[in-house]
């Protein structure tokens, strides 16, 4: 994140736009909302939540069984690290905003879409057409979304859905940090923007944390994600649900999740 806030500051932003997805499976999810929550104290900020965030404010809402390991220790591991300052904090974010900031024209923004956070599409799928088809009940001609990791520019005449990427946890094959700068002149102007960051710094702080240790074959996956680019906790949730159902075993077995980790050459 401060790899990102440097280069982002070097442009000369008037707002910063956040797209939420803010904690969990990264370590120091406290730190990371009390640096949010300074940043905000001196730089023109709008925040939205994502899907991630919906799953912690539920979690104190109606406490699931959630246990260290492969399945859920990553987001025991978050919510143990949150304060309910953070969750409060969290939970006062809307999930998707149409917005009016001076001199530019009203734009949306959402997390997966305006209705749903955990909306999942890409660029040119029928999904997106349809979204991009659908901005004009808005009043708008842009929204800004995230939720899918995978950054994107799409156009249908004037209307433009634009997908910054992940700053932490890209799954593109692409190990930099991603944002997307807007420019506004009665157009708007969107680039994507990678920055490289201290991955191994990054990779050290999930043992330091404990995460990796809590998290099993799953923090595993996200430090190899992070390295590479590859979605390995995506893969071995598809790889531990067929062996689950071939075999009769809960989704918890710690060993289908290792044989899933030795078919992804997970480390």
């Amino acid at each position: 994140m401060t790899a990102v806030i440097a280069d982002a500051e070097r442009r000369k932003p008037d707002h910063w736009l956040f797209l939420g997805d803010y904690i969990t499976d990264c370590p120091y999810p406290h730190r990371t909302v009390e640096f949010l929550r300074e940043f905000q104290r001196s730089h023109s900020c709008i925040f939205i939540r994502g899907n991630r965030e919906d799953y912690m404010i539920a979690q104190r809402n109606s406490p699931q069984p959630w246990e260290y390991g492969s399945k859920t220790g990553a987001l025991r591991y978050c919510f143990e690290d949150l304060t309910d300052g953070d969750l409060d904090w969290l939970a006062g974010m809307p999930t998707a905003s149409r917005v009016e900031l001076p001199g530019c024209e009203p734009f949306m923004m959402c997390h997966g879409s305006p209705e749903k956070s955990n909306y999942l599409f890409h660029t040119e799928t029928p999904e997106a057409e349809e979204m991009i088809s659908r901005l004009g009940e808005y009043g708008v001609r842009l929204m800004l979304c995230g939720h899918s990791h995978i950054p994107f520019i799409f156009r249908r005449g004037e209307r433009l859905i634009v997908n910054p990427g992940a700053l932490g946890m890209p799954v593109n094959e692409q190990t930099c940090a991603q944002y997307a700068f807007l420019e506004y002149d009665g157009e708007w102007h969107p680039e994507i923007i990678f920055v490289e960051y201290d991955i191994e710094r990054t990779a050290a702080e999930f043992a330091e944390s404990g995460l990796l240790e809590k998290s099993a074959v799953w923090g595993r996956g996200l430090v190899g994600t992070i390295r590479t680019g590859v979605n390995y906790t995506v893969f071995a949730v598809r790889i531990v649900e067929r062996l689950a159902a071939e075999r009769g075993l809960p989704v918890t077995d710690e060993s289908l999740w290792n044989e899933a980790a030795a078919e992804l050459d997970i480390p």
